[in-house]
This record gives C-alpha cells, sequence and structure tokens, in this order.
C-alpha cells in the first residue's frame, strides 16, 4: 500500500518570499488583519499554523499561487 502523501504548509517558503519582497513581518500583520505582529510571527516560525481563510491573502500579497505555499510530506 503506498503511503497517504500529507501537505503541509512550508513556513521558511513564505519567510522567503517576504523576504525577497522586502516586506515586514507587521506589514504581513496589518494585510492579514492581525492586531499584533506578534501573530504573525508566531505562524511564520511555525509556533501556530496557519488558517485556511489567511491563504489566500498571503497568495496576493506575495503574489504566489496558494499550492506553492504546501509541501508533501509522506506519513
Amino acid at each position: 500500500m503506498t503511503p497517504i502523501k500529507r501537505k503541509t504548509i512550508d513556513v521558511s517558503y513564505i519567510k522567503k518570499l517576504r523576504e525577497d519582497k522586502h516586506f515586514s513581518q507587521s506589514y504581513m500583520a496589518n494585510q492579514l488583519g492581525f492586531k499584533s505582529v506578534e501573530k504573525y510571527t508566531r505562524r511564520e516560525n511555525g509556533e501556530y499554523k496557519f488558517q485556511s481563510d489567511e491563504l489566500p491573502i498571503l497568495s496576493e500579497v506575495l503574489e504566489t499561487p496558494i499550492e506553492k505555499f504546501f509541501t508533501s510530506n509522506v506519513r
């Protein structure tokens, strides 16, 4: 039986995109409607997961298709 491939969000890729565009974490937090930068920082560091309703906003701000945020892990 073939293992199921589970897709997870690649937070290091999101961070790289943000840095390549010279966007601050504060700017990203603002775009996502967060009241504090810490909420964004925790997501980008992988402490908390990005929510499904945040992905379209990230996609638009970072000018990247949502599917590029994911990586497949064999589990």
